[in-house]
């Protein structure tokens, strides 16, 4: 069964799954790529779902020619933009591509290439993004297709971080790794140093409505609107209150500005969650949902845990 695209057929899937699917796709060039992908994202256009194609110019290109005017319904991103951030934020990102779902009936789609020329996004980037997408994308009706170009090591990437290889017809994949087991091998670089920051503030309960009203200022200096000094004054406050009621009993807090605002939370405790603000927690947990909303609250969430937790939170302007 298969409909057309602009006179190119594109063939539906025989089933539309019903929840997540996160499938690697090998490709040997640009045009290959779009031959394999084609069917699927013209069949997603023809469904109603919602489509976002962050690829190479070449690729999208060829795309674009591919879908002729129903390109039109597919968000073409740059991937310079989309991957300028941490992985485990652009696959928090992807996975709220379901928001913009208006139909019960209604699915997202990404394909998100592997590039090998982007600015930071090395073999650890693109195992942290994967890795990161098996945990956000759960129980959602997102479908992500990960093109990698196919030769060695992009193989084994594809297959230590994918269940599906190029799925259509095979078994899942035996090489693949849980996320718990895979992010062990592939922690995030140290937090890089930012200099000296603006304001510093060493807090205990009682020195959370200064903290507040710092945040506040500090934000608005930095540029933000009022909208997102809010965020920021309610992430931040979310985050020193954990330290407080949750952690040690006290903090510090470090702000910068520059492009917009950095705030750091620290303290002397140590996160046990691999996968810290990833997920909105179940609603009988008690823990877990401060730095899931501090996360929908800002541009980027950064956890490193050891001998104590650092929490890094920004926001562009």
């Amino acid at each position: 069964m298969g409909t057309a695209v602009d006179g190119v057929s594109a063939e539906l899937p025989p089933r539309r799954p019903m929840g997540p699917h996160h499938e690697a796709i090998a490709y040997c060039s640009p045009g290959q790529l779009v031959a394999r992908i084609a069917s699927q994202v013209g069949a997603a256009v023809v469904a109603g779902d919602v489509v976002t194609a962050v690829l190479a110019d070449d690729a999208g290109e060829e795309l674009r020619a591919a879908l002729g005017s129903e390109a039109g319904s597919v968000d073409f991103q740059d991937p310079r933009e989309v991957h300028r951030v941490p992985g485990f934020t652009t696959a928090v990102r992807w996975a709220r591509t379901s928001k913009r779902i208006v139909a019960p009936d209604r699915r997202g789609l990404i394909v998100g290439q592997q590039l090998t020329d982007l600015p930071g996004c090395d073999d650890t980037y693109w195992r942290r993004l994967c890795i990161g997408l098996d945990v956000a994308l759960a129980g959602l009706p997102l479908t992500v297709l990960c093109p990698y170009l196919d030769e060695a090591p992009h193989q084994d990437r594809a297959r230590q971080t994918h269940r599906l290889l190029d799925a259509a017809g095979q078994e899942p994949n035996a090489a693949y790794r849980s996320p718990e087991e895979a992010v062990l091998d592939y922690p995030q670089p140290p937090p890089p140093d930012l200099g000296t920051p603006v304001s510093e503030l060493h807090f205990r309960a009682p020195d959370l409505g200064g903290l507040r009203h710092l945040v506040a200022g500090i934000a608005a200096a930095g540029g933000l609107g009022p909208d997102r000094v809010a965020d920021a004054v309610l992430a931040v406050n979310e985050l020193a209150s954990n330290s407080v009621e949750h952690g040690p009993g006290s903090g510090r807090l470090r702000l910068w500005t520059g492009d917009g605002l950095v705030a750091e939370v620290a303290d002397a405790g140590r996160m046990s969650q691999p996968f810290p603000g990833m997920v909105l927690p179940p609603p009988a947990g008690a823990r877990g949902r401060g730095l899931w909303l501090a996360s929908e609250l800002s541009d980027v969430l950064q956890v490193w845990t050891g001998d104590g937790t650092v929490i890094r939170l920004s926001w562009r302007v």
